[in-house]
């Protein structure tokens, strides 16, 4: 996320209330309204599941922010990328007092590159500490990250042989691996 010269950046979302625990939002900066409206809702059985669930929510950004984050360093590279697709899970479990909190967020990069480059190691090395929501969450949240590098062969896509980079696989849910961010 660039400053654009300023010393902060205030991103707001006006929440107004629907019905049940379904709420409708917008989010801006100053004036700016920052795409269309969006929904969220509590999951069943509390919510109608009508939307997505705040743990949805809090996964989509940090998958984004990573996403982007990588988007750009394979562009600061030079590497052209043919598709890229990201999948993320955030694991709700149960806390010391029995209280939901998301206990971990698994996020599975898959940037399609043209044919296999050198530059990836390095890319996925400095990606991460580019990401404002990951660094800001991982405090409090654990994230995981893996990158599935693909690379388009002709017509098809192959996925890389073994794993690369820097990123573990994230473990199944409710699997601990202290090898794992």
């Amino acid at each position: 996320m660039e400053m654009r010269g300023q010393e902060t950046r205030r991103f707001v979302v006006d929440m107004r209330h629907a019905d049940g625990y379904r709420f409708v939002s917008q989010a801006r900066e100053g004036d700016r309204h920052h795409g269309e409206l969006f929904a969220s809702d509590e999951p069943d059985p509390v919510g109608a599941a009508s939307a997505p669930a705040t743990p949805a929510l809090l996964g989509a950004a940090v998958a984004h922010c990573l996403s982007a984050s990588l988007l750009e360093t394979l562009r600061h590279a030079r590497l052209p990328v043919a598709d890229f697709q990201s999948e993320v899970t955030a694991v709700v479990a149960p806390n010391a007092e029995g209280l939901p909190r998301i206990d971990h967020v698994d996020v599975v990069l898959r940037p399609t590159l043209a044919q296999p480059a050198g530059r990836t190691r390095r890319c996925e090395e400095v990606f991460e500490k580019h990401c404002t929501v990951t660094s800001s969450v991982r405090d409090g949240v654990d994230v995981r990250v893996r990158v599935d590098w693909q690379y388009r062969d002709q017509d098809s896509v192959t996925p890389a042989a073994g794993p690369v980079g820097v990123g573990a696989a994230p473990p199944a849910s409710g699997a601990g691996d202290p090898g794992t961010r």
